[in-house]
């Protein structure tokens, strides 16, 4: 194994498309709060409590100390993002007072990298926490609104902030070396733990205002040939 002493707990790496972010933010809430529900009730464990089985932060703190506690099982912290390039992407007019229409740039499409990390005294706890996320991720590979209501429960205000909502994340493994594995815990400043990184896809950032307005076709002249 890589890098020393590995502890019981659970912390995570995901990729993720998100929208701007706050759509990261609800992205990633999400999550939490859908694991810890998955484990709580697939461990029937009183030391499993809802509320202390997955956290969301980063496992260093800013001062470069370790940020990993005993308080959680699981810990999934974003590690990474990536753009998306498709061919064929254009401009959006969208059609706004005085006949004029505001012109807006093609959406910008984003996944996110997620790790996830298990913590505990007791080796195969975390082992067993590790395995519980890569179940929860085998069952529920794809998050929609239309299934998952709560997907966007954490946007204080939905019809006034539609730009963070959320419409699907899907996931999959991000499968790493050894070497990428040394060089991911090296930049973290920590010693490897149990842990999965996973992709999730695909969030879109998309600003729908415009300071581009673009005046309407009102005549159209046909010259004689």
């Amino acid at each position: 194994m890589l890098g020393g002493h590995y502890y019981g707990r659970v912390y995570c790496f995901a990729i993720v498309s998100i929208e701007g972010l706050v759509m990261i933010r609800t992205a990633l809430k999400f999550i939490q709060s859908e694991l810890e529900r998955y484990i709580v009730a697939r461990e029937q464990d009183p030391s499993y409590s809802p509320g202390q089985v997955v956290d969301l932060k980063s496992v260093i703190k800013p001062n470069g100390d370790s940020n990993i506690t005993d308080t959680t099982h699981v810990t999934l912290m974003l590690v990474g993002v990536d753009e998306v390039r498709r061919e064929g992407k254009r401009p959006y007019y969208v059609a706004t007072s005085n006949q004029e229409f505001a012109k807006l740039n093609p959406p910008l499409e984003l996944d996110l990298f997620v790790l996830f990390v298990a913590n505990n005294a007791a080796y195969d706890t975390a082992l067993r926490d590790l395995s519980d996320v890569i179940a929860f991720f085998q069952s529920n590979p794809v998050f929609d609104a239309a299934h998952y209501p709560a997907l966007n429960d954490s946007v204080s205000d939905q019809a006034a902030k539609p730009w963070q909502l959320i419409e699907r994340l899907s996931t999959s493994v991000h499968s790493m070396g050894f070497d990428q594995m040394n060089n991911l815990w090296g930049i973290l400043g920590s010693r490897y733990m149990p842990s999965i990184a996973y992709r999730v896809r695909m969030l879109t950032f998309f600003e729908t205002r415009s300071r581009e307005q673009i005046a309407a076709i009102t005549d159209l002249h046909l010259g004689e040939n």
